[in-house]
């Protein structure tokens, strides 16, 4: 079947749209539960202390304890919110584009490929992590190339482990 740009707007029509929305929706909640867990991680590391500007936070963040508590912290805590939202999110949502599925149906799916496939989907999370460095290194413009690319193998990594 020859793909055209107006098949990219049939996910409006999909009975499924309900679901998407939904799923965006946890996914705009779980980074708003990430960000003020990062202010609270902040907080308790270095204070709520108003910094003399950029140079000054590095320097505090890169030469005092509490700074390394923070990046320590900060990086383990970030490890695990990623791992969620790759763990939920993986495929879900192409589940959701693909099949008649629910939502709850969609993301336990998306929980059991992850928890049967730990390693390839945590090398996977490295790769998608990798794409999205290289695409925002670049001034954010390589994420044009990057983008499409990750949701081109994600759609595939979905088909092969769904069957």
């Amino acid at each position: 079947m020859a793909p055209s740009w107006t098949d990219c707007f049939r996910v409006v029509q999909s009975p499924a749209l309900p679901s998407i929305i939904g799923m965006g929706l946890i996914m705009v909640a779980i980074f708003a539960l990430w960000l003020v867990t990062a202010r609270g991680i902040f907080w308790l590391t270095l204070g709520d202390v108003s910094h003399a500007g950029p140079l000054a936070l590095i320097g505090e963040v890169f030469g005092t304890g509490a700074g390394w508590a923070l990046l320590l912290l900060g990086n383990a805590v970030g490890f695990v919110f990623a791992t969620l939202v790759l763990a939920i999110s993986a495929f879900s949502f192409p589940m959701l584009l693909d099949r008649n599925v629910t939502l709850t149906t969609a993301i336990a799916t998306s929980l059991r490929a992850f928890r049967e496939n730990r390693l390839v989907m945590l090398g996977w999370g490295l790769v998608v992590a990798a794409g999205l460095a290289a695409g925002m290194a670049t001034l954010f413009v390589g994420l044009a190339v990057t983008l499409p690319i990750l949701g081109h193998a994600t759609w595939h990594l979905y088909r092969r482990a769904a069957g």
